[in-house]
């Protein structure tokens, strides 16, 4: 097959040079098409579900909003679990559903649930547009002159409005500044002096602020529209609202209440370096959206902001992050590493063929390869990640055109017969079966990567598809392009010189094998030696799921008591900001890059609470501190991240005693808490009903967790501690005043939390007209006390004489998932791997904590990503080698052979193994990839010597000793040629710290000592092995009566020439 199409291509070669001229035209369209991710989405389909109930306790929420969120929702087509929080002001459910699901159909399915959901009066369920990749941008309103009120204002009804016209984006959450309201402080002495009730102010308000239609009054010959103007429009009208009329005396909202612009209570507070309190809006990309297009629209609509003057003079947007220098980033170090890659193949082909028109010919396949994957990718719609592309070894890919145009190169000058067609034909006959073998065993080795589930296959699938297009595309070209500009390109008289590198190498390599073959009884016991190896140097290996993406930057998080005040966390806050940057200890000092004891940190910017919108499930209690970082090669010499983030968590930790302080970065961050539920890499869940037990097991086991060596940022995520003021209605008191308790708990919901009766309209703006107490009269308990209620005989009541007030202790934070309570504990791993850590932490656990009826520990986060994919592993790997072993038996034919080309793998992974544990690699999903791809090359090289072996003993009758050494020296060069361009392909990305090289590394550390072993080991140990393996076997089927040569045919019984022959043309 392989042979007819090199003649089709000699024949008409034009069709050979359209290909390849399409696929550089198709190829740079795909790439100018390409949309590369920094990081694909490892979270299931995921729909967050957000209520906010108005100034409800934790307990209130979980009861009337949580839980029927949760019933009405269980039961959905495709749901895996749901999780969900309850604290303050905020339900939040999260929908997990089953990988497979279009998210699509999962948003609509509960879309749907939600209208059969009751849930109380005043309380709506809407669908969050958060997702765990989606923060593309984050920008902040400025302007000279503008207050935070007026800034959140032109983020909240202008800036929203523009960048959700963009394509691709979903949403933009606003943080930070004031919202503006209108309030009516309502004082009770005067309200009792006029004898008013507040449900009169409140029924007055509404009443005032209503616009009316009076369809149409045709009037001559025209129509006009008749409309009644009763809104509010300023601070003015509110005062002027007439409440009742006594005695012809019209009561106004100015007689009774103090009204002005106000803002509504915050919920957090965002800073920057110096400023306290700035305005911030994060843009959120949709669901599935493209990163580059959406990015292009955002900064499009930002310069037409600019260009049009939409804001208000003086203001301006300002953007302090943008997911597209990630990708660039990122991008352009996955490029560089692929391009020089390529490089060093060119020179590897240079140095051994000595030809530079053949090493010329041989590395354009691999770029055009390249481009092939760049089609298969953009037309099948396959995400492109930094992982994908730049795990790709494209010394592998080109390997089907080394070994074609080494063995081309082997029939030119003397060595070959006839014309240049008739050699390149020669050759492709000669390699053409152990090419296809190699190729089809190489793809084969990528299997696992095609049936990986969940995370790990939406991290690796797109990587092998990658893989299976590149080399398709390769092998292609080899058999193509290759031939026909081998046939033009160079003389069918090119006189073959050995290149003085291959010479040396002779000279190296030629005793030493000698020397190896003459104890050939040896090779047994040192392949037993090379095979014990591999299986005692695995223990010694630490595992994780994947090497930590690098981002740039550091997202710290700081978690305070739980009934920590705004005011209180505003002021711990702004130290924060000035540790992690560096500045002086004394405050009138200005902070200046000169002065900053860490300049590796641009800014740092800090959250403090949720946003208004409730997509950020948290408190006061909790902070975030986002620091980009100056560029790794510009950093002092010996300081790393890892020795920054300790100099940084000692110095956090001396200056606040008790807070837990938590390492991460920023999508890094987004995607741990989207899997496991809780702000943190990992976590244990103490299930169980009651929180008190939950808490005291939680300090147990943080206990015991502080005593193992490499747990950090450990953390207990607390749900009791939550101050409340308890307000409990005295049924018989409030029946002697004709009162209910809704009388009672209205009443304090209204003068207590203030309500909102109605609208104002400035223009197109709208701001809510709140209702409350004047702060003295609600501001203490004894002022609680003394809020009056009205009663049906219009009597005036204490709220102290009809309720029972008191302090208590209640839940903060209630956390649910599958409709069970639990406590959770956060923890990172550093200085030490995952795998051993947390199997220490779990012994340790499991021994010190008991767990009774109705309590069960979960451990969550990225251990489990790492055993599920090692399970999957165990289970897809030996089928796998089990399809490679039946190719191998379909190329070499016999099971002896088999057997030999199969004892390569160890000696693979033996190099792997060494060169992971000399750079202090752990072994993750990432190092498997790497040894599967070591394993493809391990074979292809055995097969290579073991045809050859064959047709040396077999079918020319060369004596068994010389035809092993001949197979290996005839075979050496484009063995290493192969094996060197995979080691070489990948050195750069072993090599590199750019931003996105840490995924790629222990697949390239993998692959370039796998590679380095074959090419120093192989040409020594594989003739001696041939050599006794088929001594033994030729002896035993002739005890059998039975010809030695397994190949020939039933009659024939002559074994072998035992003598030399005249060498064949093809050696």
């Amino acid at each position: 097959m392989i042979e007819k199409i090199v003649r089709f291509v000699l024949k008409a070669p034009a069709f050979a040079v359209l290909l390849a001229l399409g696929l550089v035209g198709i190829g740079s369209y795909s790439y100018s098409e390409l949309n590369i991710e920094a990081y694909p989405n490892p979270v299931p389909p995921l729909v967050e579900v957000i209520a906010q109930p108005p100034g409800w306790s934790a307990e209130e929420t979980e009861r009337y909003v949580t839980i029927p969120l949760e019933v009405g929702l269980a039961g959905m087509p495709g749901l895996d679990h749901t999780r969900s929080q309850s604290l303050f002001g905020l339900s939040d459910v999260k929908c997990y559903f089953k990988w497979g699901t279009k998210y699509e159909d999962a948003r609509q399915e509960v879309i749907n649930r939600l209208q059969f959901v009751t849930l109380p009066q005043g309380v709506q369920a809407t669908i969050s547009p958060w997702n765990a990749i989606g923060e593309v941008v984050r920008y902040t309103v400025e302007g000279k002159g503008y207050t935070v009120q007026q800034l959140k204002t032109a983020q909240d009804w202008i800036l929203e409005k523009q960048f959700k016209q963009v394509p691709g984006v979903v949403d933009v959450v606003s943080f930070g500044g004031e919202t503006k309201q209108f309030h009516i402080g309502v004082d009770p002495y005067r309200l009792k002096g006029h004898g008013v009730t507040l449900q009169q102010v409140i029924d007055a308000v509404q009443n005032a602020n209503v616009n009316s239609g009076g369809q149409r009054l045709e009037m001559g010959e025209q129509s006009y529209d008749i409309r009644g103007i009763g809104l509010l429009r300023d601070v003015h009208d509110i005062e002027d609202i007439v409440i009742v009329g006594i005695k012809g005396t019209p009561v106004r909202v100015r007689d009774v209440a103090d009204v002005k612009i106000g803002p509504a209570p915050r919920l957090g507070q965002v800073g920057i370096d110096e400023r306290p309190d700035v305005v911030q809006g994060t843009i959120l990309m949709r669901y599935g959206a493209e990163t580059k297009p959406t990015l292009d629209g955002i900064h499009a609509k930002i310069e037409y902001i600019r260009a049009n003057h939409i804001l208000p003079p003086g203001m301006e947007v300002k953007t302090y992050y943008d997911r597209g220098d990630l990708v660039e980033l990122t991008t352009s170090t996955v490029m560089e590493n692929v391009a020089v890659g390529i490089a060093l193949v060119a020179i590897v082909l240079l140095v051994f063929l000595g030809h530079v028109r053949a090493a010329l010919i041989t590395a354009v396949t691999i770029p055009l390869a390249l481009l092939g994957a760049f089609t298969g990718i953009v037309f099948t719609k396959t995400s492109a990640n930094l992982i994908s592309i730049g795990a790709v070894d494209f010394g592998i890919v080109a390997d089907s055109s080394v070994i074609m145009m080494e063995n081309i190169f082997r029939h030119l000058g003397p060595h070959g017969r006839g014309s240049m067609k008739q050699r390149i034909l020669a050759a492709a006959h000669e390699v053409g079966t152990p090419m296809a073998f190699s190729t089809l065993i190489i793809g084969s080795s990528f299997i696992p990567l095609f049936t990986m589930t969940g995370v790990s296959g939406v991290i690796f699938s797109p990587m092998a598809r990658t893989y299976a297009f590149a080399i398709g595309t390769a092998i292609l070209l080899a058999l193509t392009l290759l031939p026909v500009l081998a046939w033009k390109l160079i003389p069918a008289n090119t006189k073959e010189e050995e290149p003085l590198v291959m010479r040396a190498l002779h000279r190296i390599y030629e005793p030493i094998a000698n020397t190896f073959l003459n104890h050939a009884k040896f090779a047994i016991p040192l392949r037993i030696v090379v095979l014990t190896s591999c299986v005692s140097l695995f223990p010694l290996l630490g595992g994780e799921f994947m090497p930590k993406l690098e981002e740039g930057n550091l997202w710290i998080r700081a978690t305070l008591p739980k009934s920590i005040s705004l005011t209180q966390s505003a002021k711990y806050v702004d130290h924060m900001r000035a540790i992690v940057r560096g500045c002086p200890e004394d405050t009138s000092v200005p902070c200046t890059r000169d002065n900053q004891k860490h300049p590796e940190v641009i800014a740092v910017t800090s959250q403090l609470g949720r946003p208004d919108d409730g997509t950020d499930v948290t408190g006061f209690f909790n902070i975030e501190l986002f620091a980009p970082l100056t560029p790794f090669d510009k950093w002092k010499n010996g300081l790393t991240k890892e020795k920054l983030t300790e100099q940084l968590n000692q110095e956090l930790q001396d200056a606040f005693p008790g807070v837990v302080f938590n390492f991460s970065q920023m999508i890094g961050d987004n995607v741990q808490e989207a899997v496991a539920g809780v702000k943190g890499e990992n976590s244990i869940k103490i299930f169980g009903p009651d929180l008190n037990e939950n808490e005291k097991n939680a300090d147990a086991i943080v206990e015991t967790l502080s005593r193992v060596r490499g747990i950090a940022d450990l953390g207990k995520f607390s749900t009791l501690g939550q101050p409340n003021v308890k307000i409990s209605p005295d049924r018989k008191a409030c029946a002697r005043y004709g009162l209910n308790s809704g009388d009672v708990v209205g009443v304090v919901q209204t003068a207590i939390g203030g309500q909102a009766v109605t609208q104002l309209y400035e223009r197109e703006k709208a701001f809510d007209v709140v209702v409350r107490w004047l702060p003295p009269y609600r501001s203490s308990l004894e002022a609680i006390r003394e809020i009056q209620i009205a009663t049906p005989d219009n009597l005036m009541v204490p709220l102290g004489q009809v309720a029972k007030i008191e302090l208590i202790e209640g839940p903060s934070n209630i956390f649910r998932e599958d409709g069970q309570r639990y406590t959770p504990i956060k923890f990172s791993v550093r200085g030490r791997d995952l795998e051993s850590a947390v199997k220490e932490a779990q012994e340790k656990v499991n021994a010190s904590v008991p767990q009774g009826y109705g309590k069960r520990l979960e451990w969550s986060g990225e251990i489990n990503e790492l055993r599920e994919a090692q399970r999957r592993l165990l289970v897809i790997i030996p089928l796998t080698l089990l399809l490679i072993a039946l190719l191998v038996y379909a190329a070499v034919k016999t099971w002896l052979d088999l057997l030999v080309v199969l004892i390569d793998i160890p000696l693979a992974c033996t190099g792997a193994l060494l060169a992971l544990l000399a750079t202090g690699t752990n072994f993750s999903v990432s190092a498997a990839m790497g040894f599967l791809s070591i394993f493809g090359i391990a074979i292809q090289d055995a097969i290579l010597v073991v045809t050859y072996f064959q047709q040396m003993r077999y079918k020319e009758g060369i004596p068994l000793r010389d035809a092993a050494r001949g197979a290996s020296e005839k075979r050496f060069r484009p063995v290493l040629m192969t094996t060197l361009v995979a080691m070489l392909g990948l050195m750069p990305a072993a090599l590199s710290h750019g931003i996105g090289a840490q995924t790629q590394k222990p697949l390239a550390i993998a692959v370039i000592g796998g590679s380095f072993i074959l090419a120093m080991m192989n040409r020594i140990i594989q003739p001696p092995l041939l050599l006794v393996a088929h001594e033994w076997w030729e002896a035993m089927r002739i005890r059998k009566g039975l010809s030695p040569n397994p190949f020939a045919r039933e009659e024939e019984t002559e074994p072998p020439s035992a003598e030399p022959q005249v060498p064949t043309t093809a050696e």
